[in-house]
């Protein structure tokens, strides 16, 4: 019986350490990703219940990104990926990143949880959604410009590893009314070198003025500062109330 739980043990060890390797290894380049997301050659899956819609990577045919398809997700609540799943010839595929404008103007969408193998967030991906609740997870490299524009995102959790986040990413998240700005709390780990402009802005209200987040930094790279955050979008108190408490 000892020796029964041994063996168990052992290759349950095996098996995990296999997959954090899998994980790990898995490269996707920005080339690779824009070929896949816009790739005409477009199937379809059951995953977690639901029908989505997907493209294989073309030199990684155990690739996937997700895609949409033209009212497709409409009526989709939640966005819950699993790290892999099995397409319709039987094949186990691995979900790698999220196609442009794959679930724009999902409006009954409010909750997305991606898988930690999903290196790249495409171009307006979640774009003009409801989502008030996101889980991405360390693995991801790359959120694209607009990638979640008008949201309802209050709290923001980038997590270690990420890179690069396009401009206007989270651009008009808890729109402003009238100057109130929203609260909540923002986190970029210090792996990331790239913000574009606007990243993290409010909306401007009906007088054309513009306002910035209240939200409370809890982390950020060290090149951001107070002569450079308001270009990326984030409020110039919210960094200096950081800066004091380093």
């Amino acid at each position: 019986m000892r020796a029964f739980y041994l063996i168990t043990a052992f290759v349950m060890a095996t098996l995990s350490l296999s997959a954090q390797t899998s994980n790990e290894e898995i490269k996707l380049t920005d080339e690779e990703f824009e070929t896949a997301s816009t790739s005409k050659d477009i199937h379809q899956a059951m995953i977690e219940g639901n029908t989505f819609y997907y493209t294989i990577v073309e030199s990684k045919p155990n690739l996937a990104v997700i895609v949409g398809k033209k009212r497709a997700y409409a009526k989709l609540k939640e966005v819950i990926l699993p790290e892999t799943f099995t397409s319709e010839n039987g094949r186990t595929l691995t979900i790698v990143g999220i196609g442009e404008d794959a679930f724009k103007s999902c409006y009954s969408l409010k909750k997305i949880d991606l898988p930690k193998t999903v290196r790249i967030i495409g171009k307006g991906a979640f774009r003009t959604t409801h989502v008030d609740e996101l889980d991405l997870k360390e693995g991801l490299l790359k959120i694209g410009e607009k990638a979640f524009i008008r949201n309802s995102l209050q709290d923001i959790y980038i997590p270690d590893g990420v890179l690069e986040i396009g401009e206007e990413a989270f651009f008009c998240d808890r729109i402003t009314v009238f100057g109130r700005g929203s609260s909540g709390t923002l986190y970029l780990p210090k792996s990331v070198t790239i913000i574009g402009k606007h990243a993290f802005a409010m909306s401007r209200n009906g007088y054309g003025a513009w306002f910035n987040s209240k939200r409370k930094v809890l982390c950020l790279p060290d090149y951001v500062n107070l002569d450079n955050c308001k270009k990326m979008g984030i409020s110039r108190d919210s960094v200096e109330e950081y800066l004091k408490g380093k």
